[in-house]
């Protein structure tokens, strides 16, 4: 048996922590706790936190009506609590400790920040009251990635810009293992997101339901079972093309301001890009020609060499890539036309290709790289190499390969298309990743 690697030995002890229900808080200061009204139509009841067990149910975009009204209707069904989250980039202008500055964006432009929007009650039943107690309207958590990254620490005051671009204060409360909140960076209240405008919705979550197998039976009964609704158990195995949250993104390819400009086009800071994407597009294996964030490139040569040498090339059509793919492409999806708040696009750090843009279009189902001969092996070499495949995402976008820094290939999760085919002499280390870890850390970065 080899050994597991880091992400493994990672995932396998998330999983024993939240088996046991022991909360695992890296700093913390005393902050008011500000219960409010709860956020959803039924009152979250507290359980012994934090709760082990968790669903969250989605659709691409902002949640619609449809999938909202299924998934209360199935956590009712199950005897679950439920809430509905809210998530979004926000615009961080800085971080001060006293008088001192620890971090400032450049003039005119901003720092992206995931956050997530909890009920403080919610945040105490799923993890931990250390985290519900550093919440209010005025404070929030930060995750010790996030925190880590830019030498924050509790106490520390954080400016935000709201939706209409005013500046927003929020004491750090705590800061919690990303383990505990599921990889978003921030997390706030309700009535911290209406300081800032925020108003999003983005998943259904719902815990404490009788057991896994009611939950599943009325995940199935009220239609949520479906190739156009994403449903995440803390329970699963862990999905190989689930890309990275904003701050393992940050940790890996480094941070950068940014500018969202009156055309929708994004300026991102000069010398971020200086550091870590050459100066323009170049040879990266098979004839694709791209402009890739330096630390992607070896991992990405190696992949299209080894499927060049299993005579797989033909798979890629690559003057898609060249013409219409790439790699670095610094895009903002606004919400409600604001420049503050909204989604930035993984091509923003230049780590994700995109290749047979035609027939592995966004939307196109089946996409063309699964059903031409060795596609799928070719996937898996990608995997093998660090990098997650976009062909199962809610809308299949075939074209799109990201940078997730480990080897994806031996993951064993039920893909649609193209699953991996695990050998089992690698160990049964795999078997305990699970995605609770995960859960949240989707918030305010999108692969498009």
């Amino acid at each position: 048996m080899i050994a597991a690697s880091p992400a493994r030995r990672r995932f396998a002890l998330v999983s024993a922590l939240f088996a046991l229900a022991i909360p695992t808080v890296v700093a913390a200061t005393v902050a008011q706790i500000d219960t409010g009204g709860a956020t959803v139509s039924e009152q979250a009841v507290r359980l012994e936190a934090p709760v082990g067990d968790i669903v969250t149910v989605y659709n691409s975009g902002e949640l619609s009506t449809n999938t909202e009204a299924a998934a209360v209707a199935a956590a009712q069904q199950a005897g679950a609590d439920f809430t509905i989250r809210q998530a979004a980039s926000i615009a961080m202008q800085r971080i001060t400790r006293g008088d001192a500055t620890v971090q400032e964006a450049p003039a005119t432009m901003s720092i992206p920040m995931g956050t997530t929007v909890f009920d403080a009650d919610v945040i105490g039943t799923i993890m931990g009251r250390d985290a519900s107690a550093a919440v209010s309207a005025t404070s929030l958590v930060m995750s010790s990635g996030t925190a880590a990254l830019r030498g924050a620490e509790a106490g520390d005051v954080v400016t935000l810009r709201s939706a209409f671009g005013a500046e927003v204060d929020f004491a750090i409360g705590a800061v919690i293992a990303d383990e505990i909140t599921g990889g978003t960076e921030l997390l706030i209240t309700p009535e911290g997101a209406q300081r800032l405008n925020l108003s999003r919705k983005s998943s259904v979550v719902m815990w404490g339901f009788e057991s896994r197998e009611a939950m599943n039976q009325a995940l199935s009964d009220n239609g949520l079972v479906s190739t156009s609704i994403r449903i995440r158990r803390s329970w699963d195995p862990f999905d190989p093309d689930s890309g990275l949250g904003m701050a393992r993104t940050k940790e890996l390819l480094g941070e950068f301001a940014y500018r969202v400009n009156a055309n929708g086009s994004v300026t991102q800071e000069a010398s971020w890009q200086a550091a870590n994407l050459p100066s323009g597009r170049r040879s990266i294996g098979i004839g694709i020609v791209a402009r890739c964030h330096l630390v992607i490139e070896p991992a990405l040569e190696a992949a299209f060499a080894e499927i060049a040498q299993r005579g797989l090339h033909t798979v890629f059509d690559v003057g898609d890539a060249n013409s219409a793919g790439g790699c670095h492409n610094p895009r903002f999806n606004r919400l409600a036309n604001s420049s503050s708040i909204g989604f930035l696009s993984r091509h923003s750090w230049g780590m994700a290709i995109d290749t047979n843009t035609v027939g592995s279009c966004q939307g196109c189902a089946p996409p063309n790289i699964a059903t031409r001969t060795g596609g799928c092996e070719a996937v898996r070499i990608l995997r093998k190499h660090g990098f997650a495949w976009g062909g199962n995402y809610l809308t299949p976008d075939g074209m799109h390969f990201e940078y997730v820094g480990e080897p994806r290939d031996q993951l064993p999760y039920p893909s649609r298309y193209c699953p991996n085919i695990v050998d089992d002499s690698v160990g049964s280390d795999t078997l305990v990743i699970t995605q609770r870890a995960t859960l949240f850390d989707d918030a305010g970065i999108s692969p498009e």
